[in-house]
């Protein structure tokens, strides 16, 4: 039966016209006083009817919506994925910028859409860093670095386990175990027994954090793109360099200088503190696994410079310099004919690691597998009161000599190795 509320009743307001569901219960409403019995004329709608007019007109308002969409779609070109290799940006700093500006963005909405939600970082409503930029981050790191490029290096999702041949001397064996004989006629010839070993790496964990100011996010794009870059790609390398020469090995990479394969030329007879002599220069020469000297290169703290420079070697009643200047370009060239580099991570003159031989295709580097190989991310409310945001970017990475010992030649006592340094002369 159809009713009119002549009163309100719960959360039906007064007037309100309803279809009951049983004649019984409009006759208990209408005893009560309050509803009547209700007919209806031509235009009359009743609570259902009216909602079911408004359904009509939504649905009908989001299918014009859906329609608008998709002709916007057509005439735009399409958003290529994070995966594919695109996000959108420009450059680093301009999505840098675009995250502090927050989710009503366009832009940085279609880069949160078009990667999924692998793009939220946490509860901080940060974003990672698209993948190309990140990589962008890692191919300036490689040229800021200059020891790691120079490393053998192997991609990995964890860590590894490398077998190589343990060569601690070379009385019986050229190799480290493979031992050719000559027998005479109808002698039995006897088994060769290589001697392995194991390198095994982890990767650890390096972060940096930067801070960015308001006012630098609020520049020019391309200022922040060059501040980022330079900043961490520069951090992450020097780090990296740093470990390879002075690293531990407990939470990080075994630097040469405590590598057990490193060969340390005693200082010579007399020989005053905090210099380098001629001497000092040759033997760590000859003291260089052969194969290596193609390789080799010098590191030779700064401030060892003007002794470097006048080292010679007496002939006669002359002599020949040890250290030969590049003419065409700046300081540094070669010295014996293999490279300087002028190292910021050797040791002050006169201590143990000022000067470096190395040959660093011995050396064993691992990094993180995938395309980036770089974590990032960013948040706008660490730092919030400061007006500050915060970018951050984590890199794993280990490494260690290919060697477990130095080596005894075949033919004298005084061992040889790709590292050679010199001992401190105090």
């Amino acid at each position: 039966m159809l009713i009119k509320f002549l009163k309100d009743y719960g959360d039906v307001k007064e007037g309100t016209i309803r279809n009951t569901r049983t004649d019984e219960d409009a006759e208990t409403l209408i005893a009560s006083g309050t509803a009547e019995k209700f007919i209806a004329t031509e235009g009359t709608k009743t609570e259902e009817e009216e909602a079911a007019k408004h359904e009509e007109q939504m649905a009908e308002i989001v299918k014009q919506v859906k329609e608008q969409l998709a002709a916007e779609n057509k005439t735009k070109p399409p958003i290529v994925t994070q995966q594919e290799g695109a996000s959108g940006f420009k450059n680093l700093g301009e999505f840098a910028k675009c995250v502090t500006q927050g989710q009503t963005n366009s832009q940085l909405m279609n880069y949160c859409k078009s990667t999924g939600m692998n793009i939220a970082i946490n509860a901080d409503g940060g974003f990672l860093i698209p993948a190309e930029f990140s990589t962008t981050l890692l191919t300036a790191m490689a040229q800021a670095g200059v020891l790691a490029p120079k490393c053998r290096n192997i991609p990995v999702n964890n860590n590894i386990a490398l077998p190589f041949v343990n060569i601690t001397t070379q009385a019986t064996s050229w190799t480290g175990g493979v031992t050719v004989y000559k027998p005479a006629e109808g002698v039995a010839k006897t088994a060769s027994l290589p001697q392995v070993a194991k390198a095994e790496m982890h990767l650890h964990k390096m972060a940096a954090v930067v801070y960015v100011t308001d006012e630098l996010l609020a520049d020019s794009p391309i200022a922040l793109e060059s501040f980022l870059t330079t900043m961490v790609s520069t951090e992450f390398a020097l780090t990296k360099d740093e470990d390879i020469v002075n690293g531990s090995g407990a939470g990080e990479a075994l630097g040469v200088l405590n590598a057990p394969c490193l060969v340390s030329v005693a200082k010579e007879t007399g020989q005053s503190a905090d210099t380098i002599y001629s001497e000092n220069v040759l033997k760590m020469w000859s003291r260089l696994y052969n194969p290596s000297r193609s390789n080799a290169v010098w590191l030779i703290a700064q401030d060892a410079m003007q002794q470097i420079a006048t080292l010679s070697i007496a002939i006669g009643t002359g002599g020949a310099p040890v250290f030969l200047a590049n003419i065409t370009g700046p300081l540094p060239a070669s010295m014996l004919g293999a490279p300087i580099i002028w190292c910021p991570h050797c040791q002050t003159v006169g201590d143990k690691g000022d000067i470096i031989l190395a040959d660093f295709s011995q050396y064993l580097t691992i990094t993180k597998a995938g395309a980036a190989g770089m974590e990032t991310a960013t948040s706008i409310h660490l730092k919030f009161l400061e007006d500050e945001t915060i970018f951050r970017f984590v890199i794993r990475f280990d490494g260690q000599p290919w060697w477990a010992s130095a080596v005894t030649p075949k033919h004298g006592d005084n061992t040889v190795s790709p590292f050679v340094t010199l001992d401190a002369r105090a």
